[in-house]
């Protein structure tokens, strides 16, 4: 057979067909793989763009690797792979396989889309039965991860289930759009790309909604927006249809999301290169894939919402917990939260048979300080002393608290009489430290700390009142002595 006869076989041929030389690069198409791709014999560029991709990795093929490298040899290769032109891009199955022709060794690759909207590559029966029965296992499968995903989950799973759809119905970009709380403006908060496919998330945030009146009118109000060809929209789509353009968009399929009843967003999918003319189970799976993400973010964010409403109760609590527990003068812990601290104390104490100590402070001649300052100087200066005491309290189990009036104490856990003197000092020369003085008085007398100091070693015959009371003999002795001093019973 000749080469023109070879070559008029080869055009006439209903599958579609690639092939190329083996010591040539040179790649030929027939009309029937032409058609496959929706370009004409004029289209040159469809050959300098062909480029293939492995669907799994979407790593570009190259070297060994590519599909007429794999198919030069005597046996016959089956990949599966997506064939990428500037025309339209395709999940194919590949047959190839080397043929020797008038002593030329080309290599034949036959070309089947297996993503035609009608089958998958996992089914052998193409008929709209089995494609609907496929689509319904990839969505129960799909919807099975979502049901319970958790917030930290949830992006990267809608963009895997953006990518399964994508990758079952062969479209080039499938992608999820939030609009704003005031649906002014739009941001793409999730995006899938086929191999090859430049994807345009990051460009496409806090769109103006103005900027495509068109489509904001379509699909808030029609809740679909499909467009089998864009070179067919209308005179008053203009922006939409530049905006498209620049992406290479050519046909466009949308859907509303909404939760709650309002509108949250769109999902949507895209065919780059080529029109191409939606049907109607495209836009059931579309909407299904919609209604399944809507619900999943309507979970997340009333999950979201009740951690929400539990942590500002938490917060409230807690901040009722402080209240109670807390003197509200000068924010330290109240007789209520000593009363509790000082019993736990001498109880874990019993267990271990550990020492406790406690320190009942007062402030020298405070009553005379506010006659001759006043309430609010001395309300100022209580809390001056009160910082300056809870300053003194290092260890995690210390609790410095007002013990009433000008009245404070500190307890002490597991700390010997030894230990506690020195505590003592510390609050002494913390408070001298302060340089509070009664102002007006002719000698400009510092204020000054009493303290006593009461030690016992805990054992189930220890009260709290008997502790109390030893502590507050002690400091009897130190005011008795003077005042401005520490005294240890």
């Amino acid at each position: 057979m000749s080469n023109n006869e070879c070559e008029e076989l080869f055009n006439q041929l209903p599958v579609s067909l690639l092939c190329k030389r083996v010591d040539h690069d040179d790649i030929y198409a027939n009309p029937a793989c032409l058609t496959l791709f929706g370009v004409s014999e004029e289209f040159s560029e469809f050959f300098s763009s062909l480029s293939f991709y492995d669907i799994d990795s979407r790593e570009r093929l190259a070297g060994d690797e590519h599909p007429f490298a794999q198919c030069a040899s005597d046996t016959t290769q089956r990949l599966v792979v997506r064939i990428k032109s500037r025309a339209r891009s395709l999940n194919c199955s590949v047959s190839g396989r080397l043929i020797k022709v008038n002593g030329e060794r080309w290599v034949t690759l036959h070309i089947t889309n297996i993503q035609d909207n009608d089958v998958t590559i996992f089914q052998s029966d193409n008929s709209p039965l089995a494609n609907h029965l496929a689509f319904s296992r990839l969505l129960s499968a799909i919807s099975s991860q979502l049901i319970n995903v958790s917030t930290d989950h949830l992006d990267s799973l809608i963009e895997r289930s953006l990518g399964a759809f994508g990758d079952f119905c062969g479209v080039d970009r499938c992608y999820l759009f939030q609009f704003s709380d005031d649906k002014r403006s739009m941001s793409n908060t999730h995006e899938w790309v086929a191999p090859g496919i430049a994807p345009y998330k990051d460009d496409l945030q806090h769109m103006d909604v103005s900027d495509l009146p068109y489509f904001g009118k379509i699909i808030k109000h029609e809740h679909v927006f499909k467009i089998d060809n864009v070179a067919h929209l209308p005179d008053d789509a203009a922006l939409e249809k530049q905006e498209f353009e620049r992406e290479r968009i050519q046909a466009v399929l949308c859907v509303a999301v909404h939760i709650n009843d309002d509108l949250f967003g769109f999902v949507g999918c895209d065919i780059i290169g080529s029109p191409y003319a939606w049907r109607e189970h495209d836009i059931r799976y579309l909407r299904l894939i919609g209604e399944m993400l809507s619900n999943s973010l309507e979970n997340v964010a009333n999950r979201l919402s009740l951690q929400t409403m539990k942590s500002r109760l938490e917060e409230a609590n807690q901040q009722l917990a402080y209240l109670a527990n807390s003197d509200g003068l000068t924010g330290i812990a109240n007789r209520r939260q000593f009363d509790e601290h000082l019993s736990g104390t001498i109880s874990r104490g019993i267990r271990a048979s550990k020492p406790v100590s406690l320190l009942l402070i007062d402030v020298d001649y405070f009553k005379r300080f506010n006659d001759t300052l006043g309430h609010l100087v001395g309300d100022n200066a209580l809390k001056e002393v009160a910082r300056a005491i809870d300053g003194c309290c290092k260890r995690c189990d210390d609790l410095a608290a007002r013990y009433g009036g000008e009245e404070f104490a500190v307890i002490l856990a597991e700390t010997s009489a030894a230990q506690a003197q020195q505590v003592a000092d510390e609050v002494m020369q913390a408070v001298a430290s302060l340089g509070i003085t009664f102002g007006d008085s002719a000698d400009n007398v510092p204020l000054t700390i009493s303290i006593g100091i009461a030690t016992a070693v805990c054992c189930p015959s220890l009260t709290v009142s008997q502790l109390i009371t030893q502590a507050d003999k002690a400091l009897y002795q130190a005011k008795a002595g003077g005042r401005n001093q520490v005294a240890c019973l």
